[in-house]
């Protein structure tokens, strides 16, 4: 028999081990890469939710179909059900097909008086001056009660809310008469003005931010000393104009040509499209309690998209271009999360700001951009995804460059040719340990 040479058969096992090691390394090799790049483009190839084609925000589309809202009605829940209350406090939208119903037996139009409408009358706080031949004790100045009351020394408190300088004056002699404290021929008022005060009206249907408004800012104490030592005040803080302004804005939806300002149960309408486009306004008076209110048309209006004196200047908008998780938050610049951006800003413009486009251009180009949007119209959240790349190409399209709204959010995400670098240096950490073995 022949003696089996036992260094040999060492030899030729460590050689089988060693084959067997090359084959595992080439097999994790070969399937490491795959698995990373299935699970990463499991997700990255998905389209997004709600990417529907009439994203607010594209022009010329067909319109949004929306039901016109009224007041709850209810204020107190008493049933475990509660599908009821879930439109409570919602904003409310004023289609312009139907007829708008507040209340029932609504005037069409506001109460004229001596043959004239007037608009601009007085509210609480509001300071005047009233002054008449030989009226000591009665002359001076006066203030406005919260309750629209004007309370002049010998005389019962006189209602002067919402009426002009000229009825208070005759309100003020009819009750000299008639108290015998002068006679009719004597008993010459005259009524001026000296401060217009703030004053709280609502604002609802069209607009970024609907609910009740405080405008016109007040004085400071040496500016009120000029004024009214100048027997008069004009204020441009109490107009319809400067009420939709301080609700946030009127919407690209909005039909600026039927206006609402209702007043006492009386309302009127009016054209404010000339304050975009340069033609004359009539921009009226408010006085406390006033409402206004902003039909919708249902459709995108990209002429309504700039600022102005009824659309919003600026916004702030969250944005995000981390490459990498951050691993901590003041390494992620949590406290600034959002940037200012002019109305009228569009996809690409925001993500140049966000340093999303330049570079290098073959590694870069193939980004991507992710826009969040809420519709104002359904309240339902959009997001869509373009490629930084169609966003060049195609700047002029809304459908793929829309105009961004206040408080959307755009976020960053890196070219292919980045993710399998790093899917690249990923495998590396991986098996460098294995070729140690």
């Amino acid at each position: 028999m022949k003696t089996i040479n036992t260094s040999c058969l060492h030899r030729i096992a460590a050689t089988g081990k060693a084959k067997a090691v090359i084959k595992i390394k080439n097999l994790v090799l070969f399937l490491l890469p795959a698995l990373l790049l299935g699970c990463t483009q499991t997700d990255s190839l998905h389209s997004p939710e709600h990417s529907q084609p009439d994203f607010y925000g594209k022009n010329n589309a067909t319109g949004t179909q929306v039901s016109q809202q009224s007041s709850a009605l209810h204020v107190f829940a008493t049933a475990k059900q509660c599908e009821q209350y879930q439109d409570f406090a919602a904003p409310e939208h004023y289609i312009t097909g139907e007829p708008i119903k507040l209340t029932d037996n609504q005037p069409a139009s506001f109460p004229t008086i001596n043959g004239q409408t007037s608009l601009s009358g007085l509210s609480p706080g509001d300071m005047l001056s009233v002054s008449l031949e030989n009226g000591e004790g009665f002359n001076g100045n006066y203030v406005v009660s919260s309750q629209g009351l004007l309370t002049i020394p010998l005389l019962a408190p006189i209602n002067v809310m919402g009426l002009p300088s000229n009825i208070v004056a005759e309100k003020i002699s009819i009750a000299l008469i008639k108290g015998e404290i002068f006679k009719a021929s004597t008993a010459n008022v005259s009524v001026q003005v000296l401060n217009w005060s703030e004053i709280e009206v609502s604002v609802s249907g069209a607009v970024f931010n609907p609910g009740r408004v405080l405008i016109n800012d007040p004085r400071p104490t040496s500016k009120l000393e000029q004024v009214t030592d100048a027997f008069g005040d004009y204020s441009t803080k109490r107009l319809l104009s400067e009420a939709l302004r301080a609700s946030g804005g009127v919407r690209p939806d909005a039909k600026l040509d039927q206006v609402i300002l209702i007043r006492k149960g009386w309302r009127i309408e009016t054209d404010m499209t000339g304050i975009l486009t340069g033609a004359p306004v009539k921009d009226y008076p408010l006085i406390a309690g006033d409402r206004i209110i902003v039909p919708t048309t249902g459709c995108f209006q990209s002429n309504l998209v700039r600022p102005s004196q009824i659309t919003p200047k600026g916004f702030r908008v969250f944005m995000s271009n981390l490459i990498d998780s951050a691993g901590s938050n003041s390494n992620a610049a949590i406290g600034n999360f959002s940037s200012s951006m002019p109305y009228g800003t569009r996809l690409l413009q925001s993500a140049i700001s966000a340093n999303c486009v330049g570079g290098k251009q073959w590694t870069n180009a193939p980004r991507k951009v992710v826009l969040v949007s809420v519709n104002p119209l359904t309240q339902q959240t959009q997001v869509i995804e373009r490629s930084i790349e169609e966003l060049v190409r195609n700047p002029n399209r809304e459908a793929i460059n829309p105009y961004l709204m206040p408080n959307d959010a755009v976020a960053c995400y890196d070219s292919d040719v980045t993710n399998l670098r790093d899917v690249a240096g990923t495998i590396a950490d991986i098996i460098l340990p294995l070729t140690l073995l």
